[in-house]
């Protein structure tokens, strides 16, 4: 058996997340694991030794809330976040085409609200730039999208179906609920295989350089169809980073025949508040009668959180309005009432407007909340798109302060691929928040993306925290976050990632990153792993 490796992290600033443990100047890793740690002078018995001159180490970040593999796609397709008009979006769809007459065109992260030309984009747009080859344009959501009239031949979704929206008696190419669940499906079947390969990577990649080293991956179901989990779970052992992957199934009995124990995240009970179909009590500003949409039947939602509970299952659903959140509340409380069970740690994503109540019934089942704090940063605040969907309701989205302050615990995510991976940014969000009663201190921000998110995982004895005996994850910033200005934490760079004892990220531009010296492991000089 190989002697596993031996080495002094040194001259740091360790925000260490660890209560027992608080602060450190060096810690000690041997093989994949934390030895020891503590302050003032480093142990002088251990050969191999990594300088960190003076900078900032953190935990490797955890996002809660990840869809993995479209992460990847999204990467390998044509970008359209910043598109400020629909000669902005041709062009854009026009120079980054790929070859093929027949080849789909996919952009991705396409924002109505951000256009100056037009109040919503049709396939009367699309068909301008594409007349014969079809072309699919995701809203930044991903829970609508815009297609163009080949396209819409292609799919041949039902008229009738709901969410298949007309103008004049013909569908207009905007998707939404049903009509886009079933468009989605269909497409995801044209992805080739050296395609979903590179996705793969390319997710792992985006991750480890922003400092993430385990990820909740949500795949599978109606958004994002079932041909990433192959896929993923083929790949996700040999990535460099933690996996935890949660399927998006409601099949229990066929789901823990085959071992998963994880099931849901973006099992939808409702849509999106910018695609107007998260399920709110009230109307929609401007659209009267308009409140959004309920995916599940309570009677069913029941009957399969009942099943899965009793089975052992962790489970998740994406509630955002809170009609939907009410339905998940009223489903856990039946399940809990009749089974018993301590630690279950079930969870609800975004509860991205629930009402004191609900906050107050979510603490006592004992639930752990999963939130996305860079939705504020995207459409947060009076002039943000929340303000422009459900008007002065805003001051009351993603209650971050609220939350915490009832005893429940918060886990961060990005919802990557619809927000970038970037756990600095969704904790510069939340200290941000745009209602100042929902803003968090930078320590509690930094449990969100860490300890507390890998707990919501069940994963806090491993990770999430620079302890003894814990995987060595870890990363060094460019700064430390809580001296830093709160105005500039977004600014914050990670300068090298740390998994399992092994670094896997370097930044390119950094000349002066630190180097494993002094030492001989197995006969060979050691070095930085990448």
């Amino acid at each position: 058996m190989a002697e596993k490796r031996h080495i002094l992290v040194h001259n740091a600033v360790v925000h260490t997340v660890d209560d027992a443990h608080p602060g450190a100047s060096w810690f000690t890793v041997l093989g994949d694991r934390i030895q020891h740690l503590g302050q003032g002078p480093p142990p002088t018995n251990i050969a191999a030794s990594v300088d960190m001159g003076g900078r900032t180490v953190v935990p490797g970040f955890v996002d809660a809330h990840a869809h993995f593999f479209q992460t990847g796609m999204d990467r390998l397709f044509i970008d359209l976040l910043d598109t400020k008009s629909v000669t902005d979006l041709a062009d854009r769809l026009r120079a980054e085409a790929p070859a093929g007459k027949r080849t789909w065109i996919f952009g991705h992260s396409f924002e109505e609200d951000e256009l100056t030309d037009v109040k919503r984009l049709t396939r009367e747009h699309l068909d301008e730039v594409f007349p014969d080859r079809p072309v699919w344009v995701n809203r930044i959501d991903y829970h609508s999208a815009v297609v163009n009239s080949t396209a819409l031949r292609r799919l041949d979704i039902p008229l009738g179906t709901h969410g298949l929206l007309q103008d004049r008696g013909k569908p207009n190419g905007i998707l939404r609920s049903e009509a886009y669940f079933y468009a989605k499906a269909r497409v995801a079947q044209v992805y080739p295989i050296e395609t979903k390969e590179r996705a793969v990577k390319t997710a792992s990649d985006a991750c480890i350089k922003n400092g993430i080293t385990a990820v909740h991956a949500l795949e599978g179901g109606k958004i994002f169809g079932d041909v990433g989990v192959p896929m993923l779970l083929k790949r996700m052992h040999a990535m460099p980073l933690d996996v935890t992957l949660f399927l998006q199934e409601m099949n229990v009995y066929f789901t823990t025949r085959l071992g998963f124990e994880h099931l849901g995240g973006c099992i939808l009970l409702d849509g999106s508040i910018g695609s107007y179909t998260a399920a709110l009590d009230e109307d929609y500003v401007g659209s009267p009668g308009q409140r959004g949409v309920l995916y599940e039947k309570q009677q069913r939602l029941s009957s399969f959180v009942e099943e899965a509970h009793e089975a052992g299952v962790q489970l998740a659903f994406h509630a955002i309005g809170p009609r939907a959140i009410e339905q998940v509340l009223v489903a856990y409380e039946r399940a809990l009432a009749r089974f018993p069970r301590y630690d279950h740690r079930h969870r609800i994503e975004h509860f991205e407007m629930a009402t004191d109540q609900q906050i107050a019934r979510a603490r006592d089942l004992g639930l752990v909340i999963s939130m996305q704090p860079t939705f504020e940063e995207f459409w947060g605040g009076p002039d943000g798109m929340y303000a422009s969907r459900i008007g002065e309701r805003w001051r009351g989205t993603n209650r971050l302060r609220t939350i915490l302050e009832r005893g429940i615990r918060v886990a961060g995510g990005s919802d990557t691929n619809v927000t970038p991976p970037e756990p600095l940014l969704g904790i510069h969000s939340a200290v941000n928040h745009p209602n100042e009663e929902q803003r968090l201190s930078v320590e509690q921000a930094l449990r969100m993306f860490t300890i507390d998110a890998a707990y919501a995982g069940r994963n806090e004895t491993r990770h999430g925290s620079i302890s003894p005996g814990k995987e060595a994850n870890f990363v060094l910033l460019d700064a430390d976050p809580l001296l830093t200005a709160k105005d500039r934490l977004r600014r914050i760079r990670v300068l090298q990632t740390w998994y399992k004892g092994r670094s896997v990220y370097s930044a390119p531009e950094a000349s002066d990153l630190p180097q494993i010296v002094n030492a001989r492991v197995n006969g060979e000089r050691p070095g930085i792993t990448v």
